[in-house]
């Protein structure tokens, strides 16, 4: 089943923590709602006591012509929209469309069990493969 479909039939707001190379430990919250064309809205933040806000997002996830879907992301460390795709049908793993800006990335949101979400941010400079910099584990408290 592609991710947007897991996603919508369990949107509300999930709460967790995070951590890893880049961020440092951190406390998530990922709101997700149902869109009408079948997709979802993102809305990620991810805060510290010692830096406040490190991260925000509102992303859009739907289903594509091709059977992959699509995220696009409005982030904090960018001044653009950033295009995802799925690397293949029913995957949670994106990869830019188009490489743009100093770093290669990449995002994996993964549904482990009904709900739950991981989300990563996985990154690299110039030609090196991209590694996980980021990552949050958040649990539905509201439905």
């Amino acid at each position: 089943m592609p991710l947007s479909a897991t996603l919508a039939a369990s949107p509300g707001i999930y709460f967790g923590t995070g951590d890893g190379p880049e961020s440092g430990p951190f406390v998530s919250r990922i709101d997700v709602k149902r869109l009408p064309n079948g997709g979802i809205s993102i809305d990620y933040e991810a805060t510290s006591r010692e830096q406040g806000v490190q991260h925000r997002e509102h992303s859009l996830l739907a289903p594509g012509p091709d059977g992959r879907d699509r995220l696009y992301i409005a982030h904090s460390e960018a001044p653009f929209v950033t295009e995802m795709i799925a690397i293949e049908a029913n995957s949670g793993r994106f990869v830019q469309a188009q490489p743009a800006g100093p770093l290669v990335m990449e995002v994996v949101v993964e549904v482990p069990e009904p709900g739950r979400i991981t989300y990563a941010w996985w990154w690299a400079r110039g030609e090196d493969a991209p590694t996980e910099q980021s990552k949050a584990d958040a649990r539905i408290v509201d439905q």
